[in-house]
């Protein structure tokens, strides 16, 4: 379970129902790619091994990371990275981690370190907060089931403060940064997006 919280009281977490996600291959030729909040399980950098510099703000998590990518510890809102230098960038399952407020400054730090016309390539999941729900809920957790290209599965979970989000608010953000939106989908609560970045 990669919940980002060390110790957390089961009575206040909101469970969402099991989800699937199923990745496919997506071609990079050469390209590195940036993978944020790449630590935890280290989905990406399964996939793509040493073709990934995956960052994370929290050392343990990248040190739990069983994958051939290069891992630094960095915080997303200033990354140590010179302009242009990715042709790819990935978060998946690290949004519903980041505060709203730092969403514009994470979203400027990818758009000026990748390249013009890379991608940044999305996968979270959408969660609406009942009216009903009991008041000492603090935190939300996801059971995930994780299919690869090869055909082999990963059953992990992903938790964080308990809050409203959705797509549409994340893609408003990145547009604001010159990201424009080529495919996405939604299955169940999960979403993924792809988007290209647009800058001279």
């Amino acid at each position: 379970m990669s919940d980002h919280h060390s110790e957390i009281d089961m009575s206040e977490v909101y469970q969402l129902p099991h989800q699937v996600v199923s990745l496919s291959d997506f071609p990079c030729d050469e390209e590195w790619i940036l993978d944020i909040g790449g630590g935890g399980e280290g989905i990406i950098g399964q996939i793509k091994g040493r073709q990934v510099v995956a960052i994370d703000n929290k050392m343990p998590e990248l040190e739990g990371t069983a994958s051939d990518a290069l891992k630094l510890v960095m915080d997303a809102k200033e990354l140590q990275f010179l302009e242009n230098s990715f042709g790819i960038a990935t978060i998946f399952f690290t949004l519903m981690y980041v505060p709203f407020e730092d969403l514009d400054t994470i979203f400027s730090e990818i758009a000026r370190v990748l390249k013009p016309g890379g991608e940044l390539l999305m996968w979270d999941v959408n969660v609406e907060v009942p009216e009903d729900i009991d008041s000492k809920m603090k935190y939300f957790i996801v059971p995930l089931s994780v299919s690869f290209p090869d055909g082999t599965r990963n059953e992990t979970g992903y938790g964080a403060y308990l809050r409203n989000q959705n797509l549409e608010t994340f893609l408003a953000v990145a547009a604001n940064h010159g990201f424009e939106v080529i495919e996405k989908e939604q299955q169940d609560l999960v979403f993924y997006a792809r988007l290209i970045l647009r800058k001279g």
